[in-house]
């Protein structure tokens, strides 16, 4: 039929209508603590259009945000559109209003006195190009005003949340919950996203499975989908709220603004390219992962508005302990476990660093650092024992990990620890450490660069000591390797002088070319699974031990799980490189009755409690006692029986496991 002739095709009330529509939206599939949102009866001063309300409690007549909506033809900057705007808020009696000509808006708090353009919680940046009412018809347009109809909303709810308004702190814990439902519904789609591509593509999951594998969380985790997508998700966020946080100390930083046209990801590289000028490679360089899954419509706007969300707030008025708690709980500890990122229990770790590290010597490798735990701890324990400032310690304290994920939350972890440096960049890599060796060169930022943008190749030491929690990769995995990966791990063992089994766990690859990176007197500390003391692959390794790195230590404990994410009895390896010729000293298998954070607990100094457990430890005697078992064992026994017999690993787990009584007894027992 044929429109009638002069009849519009809609009009701003049908337009209003919409937006109601869309806001009820939000309000129903998200938790904002409102009620909903609606058309009321207009004041005698709105004419014959609707009141649009959004209510907290709309049967309590408790009003939240009022919004005065014009055509494209009513400029944004017209007082009496402003007036209009502020009436209508202050007549409802609503926390905010709102003004929205359908190419821009503004949002502000109706409580202030005499608000001007100046107080606007909230301004939109890129006008959209309406000229008439009927244009929110068109397809393109009413994506871009369903959008901003959104920002609207969240730009109010957001600054209720925070209470951020002329540099009020942040409540971390309000600031954190309300980031991590962005992310949550940001993985959600890349979830099934890459889940949709993986059912469908072969060489996808199949690049999924190698991704899984390398990382070492492949038969560790229930749905290698799920992780993958929260990673690249994680990451997304992880890089845009560093961006912020960075320009309160890097004002030269452009503001992070994206337009609802931009295509996301790539809108965002200039400004992330801009912060490579200074470091921070590990956060901000482009990973193959990231191309894994497409970035869709819906992903874009829950992007485009976290942007936006975190514009609202006055990130110069931050301290630096309310924005390092903010990156410390971001990602709870349950969680990092979802995303295939497994850590070690602090006191572990601790007690591994103080056996490991010499203060006295202080570069220090972890070349699969996750995310950062044995960093922490190296830095913790070296600003005890050295007494170096947080800048000192960023560039002794190394670590490489092919997750850029895992390498972004080291970064933030170990950045967080001073964000008052102004040099503040961490020596953590994205790469694979068997690609790694000595004197080949990475580019940091120069030391006591003024400008923060001189970066110059600096050469990879040898160093002092290498510990960690490596992967781990059981014998059932190694077909997911990439062939490349796989070549590059036996090769990396050849050229560190050891024969590795067809079956070698991928920690005990770990151990043969962190030799290649270690110094005379260095020391390697590892949690590894204990399976190498007895199983066929670790022949090898085991005669390793007893060649140019000679095991010191092998500990374990009855009291409790050295990592307790995985299903897997792990001990902890501690081992000396030293020349060929160098003498003998007893392997001590060590196995504690009670927890580490028992044994190290009491009065004083922490570090000088864990420190003198690590030296008790290392006896030069046997010892039993209620705390732990020390049985010392004669390497140059061990070194013949694999001797006298290449096909047998020797049983090094019976040394873990028998009372000392029973070595008295059956003195012929080796």
């Amino acid at each position: 039929m044929a429109k009638k002739s002069g009849r519009k095709e809609t009009n701003e009330q049908e337009f209003q209508g919409q937006v109601i529509t869309w806001l009820n939206t939000e309000i129903s599939k998200r938790a904002l603590g409102l009620d909903t949102a609606t058309q009321e009866k207009p004041r005698k001063t709105s004419g014959h259009r609707s009141d649009m309300i959004v209510w907290i409690d709309r049967l309590a007549v408790l009003p939240f945000l009022a919004i005065e909506l014009k055509t494209p033809t009513t400029p944004i900057n017209d007082p009496a559109f402003f007036a209009d705007a502020l009436g209508k808020g202050r007549y409802w009696k609503s926390k905010y209003f709102a003004l929205w000509n359908m190419r821009d808006f503004e949002v502000y708090e109706t409580t202030i006195t005499n608000p001007t353009p100046a107080n606007a919680i909230l301004r939109s940046t890129h006008p959209l190009a309406l000229t008439h009412v009927d244009d929110w018809l068109k397809a393109n347009f009413k994506k871009d005003l369903h959008e901003q109809a959104v920002e609207i909303l969240d730009a109010a709810v957001n600054h209720n949340i925070s209470g951020i308004s002329n540099q009020r702190a942040i409540d971390p814990e309000i600031f954190v919950s309300r980031l991590t439902e962005d992310i949550g519904q940001l993985r959600t789609i890349f979830y099934k996203d890459l889940k949709k591509a993986s059912n469908t593509d072969r060489k996808l999951r199949k690049k999924l499975k190698q991704i899984a594998t390398e990382q070492g969380f492949e038969g560790f985790v229930d749905d290698i989908d799920y992780a993958i997508a929260g990673q690249i998700g994680y990451r997304f966020i992880g890089q845009i709220l560093f961006y912020f946080a960075l320009r309160r100390k890097i004002p030269a930083l452009k503001e992070l603004q994206v337009s609802p046209t931009d295509v996301l990801p790539a809108a965002l590289k200039p400004f992330f390219d801009d912060v490579r000028r200074y470091d921070y490679e590990a956060l901000f360089k482009p990973e193959p992962i990231e191309a894994l899954v497409p970035v869709g419509k819906v992903a874009q706007a829950i992007i485009r508005r976290l942007i936006a969300q975190l514009a609202v707030y006055d990130w110069a008025s931050l301290t630096d302990d309310v924005l390092g708690s903010i990156f410390e709980h971001l990602i709870p500890r349950g969680q990092q476990i979802l995303l295939g990122q497994f850590y070690t229990p602090r006191p572990v770790a601790d007690l591994l660093v103080a056996s490991t590290i010499d203060g006295e010597r202080p570069f220090v490798l972890d070349p699969g650092c996750g995310s950062g735990t044995f960093l922490m701890s190296a830095y913790s324990y070296l600003a005890y024992a050295a007494n170096l400032s947080h800048k000192e310690l960023l560039s002794i304290i190394w670590g490489f990990d092919v997750s850029p994920f895992a390498a972004e939350l080291a970064v933030i972890n170990l950045y967080r620890q001073d964000m008052a440096e102004y040099e503040n960049f961490p020596r953590i890599n994205v790469s694979n450490f068997f690609s790694r060796n000595q004197k080949d060169t990475i580019e940091f930022p120069a030391s006591q660069a003024a400008s923060g943008t001189q970066k110059v190749p600096v050469p990879i030491p040898q160093f002092d000591s290498i510990v960690g929690n490596p992967p781990y990769l059981r014998s059932q995995n190694q077909d997911d390797l990439d062939p490349d990966y796989r070549k590059k791990l036996f090769q990396s063992a050849v050229a560190a002088g050891f024969d590795a089994g067809a079956k070698t766990d991928l920690f005990a690859f770990f151990i043969y070319h962190a030799t290649k990176l270690m110094k005379n007197g260095s020391r390697l500390g590892f949690v590894t699974p204990a399976s190498w003391l007895t199983s066929d692959y670790a022949i090898t390794l085991q005669q390793a031990l007893l060649g140019t790195i000679r095991i010191q230590s092998v500990i374990a404990s009855n009291a409790e799980s050295f990592f307790p994410q995985v299903d897997v009895n792990a001990v902890l390896l501690i081992a000396e490189k030293g020349p060929k010729d160098a003498p003998d000293e007893p392997i001590r298998f060590v196995t504690l009755k009670q927890p580490i954070s028992v044994l190290t607990g009491g009065n004083g100094e922490y570090w000088a409690r864990v420190v003198a457990l690590a030296q008790e430890l290392e006896s030069n005697v046997s010892v039993e006692n209620e705390k732990y078992r020390i049985k010392l064992v004669d390497p140059a026994c061990e070194r013949k029986g694999l001797n006298d017999d290449r096909t047998k690993p020797r049983n090094w787990s019976k040394f873990l496991r028998a009372p000392l009584s029973y070595y008295s007894i059956f003195k012929d027992v080796a």
